[in-house]
Formats: C-alpha cells, sequence, structure tokens
C-alpha cells in the first residue's frame, strides 16, 4: 500500500478553510472521495479537481446511525476506500465506526467517544487515575445549582459535545448562576451550530488556572512519534474564547514537557494508540491538567503553523496512519521560525464598518494571513455580551517569536470600527 492511488474517504468535510487541506490529499496522490450531507459547499470540490468523488449523505448528529448511512452510500457507489478518516470535529465518532465498519485502520470507537464527550472524558480519566478536574453534568438549572455545591468556584460551565469554547464561561459564584445557564442554553443549540446534534447537555467542572497549551501528537503503536506545543494566550474570561496562540511555546520547559507527558499517557489510556490528536491541557499551580482530547488534526491553521515551525505534515501524518503506512517524519530539532495566531472579536456590538490592518513585511513561511468571517456591513456582538462574534484570525511568522509579536502588533495597531446600533 502507497499513498499514491490510495482512495480515501473523508467523513465531514468542515468548513470551506480546510480546503487547502483536501487540495494536500490530492497533491499526494490520494484518490479523494468526500461523504458530507446534502448542499455542503464542499461538493465544489470535485469540480476544482480536488475530490474524486462526493457522495450526500444525511447527517443526524447520531454516529452509529450517520455511520450506517455513509458505509450505505459507499457501497451503492461502488467505492471500496483503503482508509476513512476525518479532519472535523462534528464528524470523529462517525469516521470511526466507517473505519471499524470497513475492516480500516483507525481508533476503537468507544475511545474516540469517551475523549470526544467532555462528561465522559472526565469521568474515564478519573476511573483511570488520571489528574482529573471535578466535574459533574448539568441537564438543569437545579442540577447546576447541585454542582456547585460540589465542586465549589470558580468554575466553567461548558457543553459536552462543543468547539472553539462555543458556550464556555467561567462562573465565580451562586448569584450568577441563572443568568449564566439562561446564556449557554441559548448557544448550545443545534439551530447555533450542528455540532450541538450529538447532544446538549452541560456539565460544571473545575476551573483550572495557569497557562493553557494546544498539544499536537502522532502516535503510532501507542507511542509518541511527534509533539508540537502552541501556548494559548489567556482567554477573555469570563468566557473562554480564544485570543491567540504561539508557536513555540515559551514557557517553562520542564512543565510545558511534563505536561506532553502527560497528554501522550492520556492517549495511551484512552485507547488513542494512533493518528493525530490535538489535546488540550494546562499547566496549572497544581501540576499539569488535561482540558480536552480531540480525535483528529488541530482546526484553523495548526497544520500550517506546525509545519512552518517543525517541518511536520499533520496532514499527511493522518493519512498515512490511516493506511496503516509508516510515518516519514523529520522534525527540525530546533524551530525554523516562529508563529503567532491572533483572533480577531468584535469589541462592541453594533455594525461592523471595517477591520484595518497595517500593511507589514512578510517573513518566514506563512508570511501574513488573513482569514475573516464577518464582512463590512454585518451585525456583530461584542464582549459586553460575553460571547463576541469571532471577526477573524490573523496568522504571522517570522524568524523568531520577538519579530513575530512586533510585526502582528504592527498589524493590528488599529482596532476593529464597529458603529453603535441607532
Amino acid at each position: 500500500m502507497t499513498l499514491d492511488g490510495a482512495t480515501v474517504v473523508v467523513v465531514g468535510a468542515g468548513y470551506a478553510g480546510k480546503r487547502g487541506a483536501y487540495r494536500k490529499i490530492t497533491d499526494l496522490g490520494v484518490r479523494l472521495v468526500i461523504v458530507e450531507e446534502p448542499g455542503h459547499w464542499s461538493e465544489a470540490l470535485v469540480a476544482e479537481g480536488i475530490a474524486a468523488a462526493w457522495l450526500p449523505v444525511p447527517v443526524t448528529g447520531d454516529a452509529d446511525v450517520d455511520a450506517g448511512a455513509i458505509v450505505d452510500a459507499l457501497e451503492r457507489a461502488g467505492e471500496r476506500p483503503a482508509a476513512a478518516l476525518t479532519y472535523w470535529e462534528d464528524s470523529v465518532g462517525a469516521a470511526a465506526r466507517v473505519a471499524a465498519a470497513l475492516g480500516l485502520p483507525g481508533n476503537p470507537p468507544e475511545a474516540v467517544d469517551s475523549a470526544r464527550s467532555k462528561i465522559r472524558m472526565r469521568e474515564v480519566s478519573a476511573q483511570l487515575g488520571l489528574p482529573t478536574p471535578k466535574a459533574q453534568r448539568v441537564r438543569s438549572l437545579d442540577e447546576l445549582y447541585a454542582a456547585a455545591g460540589a465542586i465549589g468556584f470558580p468554575a466553567v460551565v461548558k457543553p459536552e459535545f462543543g468547539a472553539s469554547a462555543m458556550g464556555c464561561v467561567r462562573v465565580d459564584d451562586s448569584e450568577s448562576l441563572p443568568g449564566i445557564y439562561r446564556l449557554v442554553r441559548n448557544v448550545v443549540r443545534p439551530e447555533t451550530d450542528g455540532i450541538f446534534r450529538a447532544g446538549n447537555d452541560l456539565l460544571l467542572e473545575e476551573y483550572l488556572d495557569g497557562v493553557e497549551f494546544d498539544v499536537d501528537l502522532v502516535m503510532e503503536d501507542g507511542e509518541r512519534r511527534f509533539a508540537s506545543v502552541s501556548q494559548n494566550w489567556p482567554t477573555a474570561e469570563p468566557s473562554l474564547q480564544e485570543t491567540g496562540l504561539h508557536c513555540p511555546a515559551d514557557h517553562s520547559r520542564r512543565a510545558v514537557n511534563g505536561l506532553v507527558d502527560l497528554c501522550v499517557d492520556t492517549a495511551r489510556a484512552f485507547g488513542l494508540h494512533r493518528g493525530v490528536l490535538h489535546v488540550e491541557g494546562k499547566c496549572t499551580s497544581q501540576g499539569p491538567r488535561i482540558v480536552e482530547v480531540n480525535t483528529r488534526m488541530g482546526g484553523g491553521r495548526i497544520h500550517e503553523i506546525v509545519e512552518a515551525v517543525w517541518g511536520v505534515d499533520l496532514v499527511e501524518a493522518q493519512l498515512r496512519s490511516s493506511l496503516d503506512l509508516p510515518h516519514v517524519l523529520r522534525p527540525s530539532r530546533r524551530p525554523r521560525c516562529a508563529v503567532i495566531n491572533a483572533f480577531l472579536h468584535a469589541p462592541a456590538s453594533g455594525r461592523l464598518e471595517a477591520v484595518p490592518l497595517r500593511d507589514i513585511r512578510a517573513e518566514g513561511e506563512i508570511g501574513v494571513a488573513v482569514d475573516l468571517n464577518v464582512e463590512p456591513g454585518q451585525e456583530v456582538v461584542g464582549r459586553e455580551q460575553i460571547f463576541a462574534t469571532l471577526l477573524g484570525m490573523v496568522t504571522v511568522s517570522a524568524r523568531n517569536l520577538r519579530r513575530a509579536r512586533s510585526l502582528t502588533e504592527e498589524l493590528l495597531r488599529d482596532p476593529p470600527v464597529v458603529a453603535a446600533p441607532a
């Protein structure tokens, strides 16, 4: 088996920003088949010459139901893939089941499920004897009060399923529980985001102090083959929305190494023995702690950042793992550059008028990349309403972290312009 000519089915294409990853798959010689719900943007990848085939399959959010429908669709289309995988959080459960049903390499569905449910992840971690923050499932305001009595403050309310910190908020006292519960319940709905089709239970868990990191792992036969660490900037509390990150990390090397070891131990204990994982964790005053385990490649431009800094292609790494091929990783011993990924949120509610960005000199492999989600004239929500509208993000590479910071500060010197509501 080789990459060249292998038929690979991608379960769930996700957002349009993943187009570059799919183009890279095709460039590697793979015959790409995409399975997505009807009307999805990814159907256009066939006309663009990126995908060889695109199969429409309704998505319910029930991984067993969706996987069965995908297997049936592949059979009807005469597709016999050599690998089934996903780069999209919403589809990790279905993709694991498709791989298992077709006898293809992959992590066990039960291990993927245990990691994906943030509630189950805490329960399994505690059962395995891993250092685990206290957490309880919450289905009502009464249960939220009860959980707060057991866990204490500060704490974090978050959805069982989710991504990009949607519905995640810090709570500091009992008086704020009703308002926060209503706020989060208004976010955690399938109408808000399809990821909540998998379920809309909440959890209350112990707040973790310290510095947060993204740890991108490549696992093979239960062993770590590669790890990249990006250091997250402080979140926009009380919401836990991301504000940015930089790679490589510049925190205490000893503390970061301890967190990476915990990430690997957690993956191994859960039975996640292969593939690319995106694990989020913190170096706290009590030691390293896991925030969440994602059984897929990191989103956004993470794979580009990792390749720019370390010379490792996570897209290819996931492909090779899913095809049961040996990895050909040759990570740089030293960072080849530094990269900053800064998130832009609406500073206030109203109508977006402009996102002014200064001209700066591009440096490094990425240079300057701008990804905007909102067009001028659209209504946006500001920080005063807790969950601010994400306007977009900018990614800047430079020869070192100091230079990357300086360039990013110049690029973002002028804040977004929002006109107050009439």
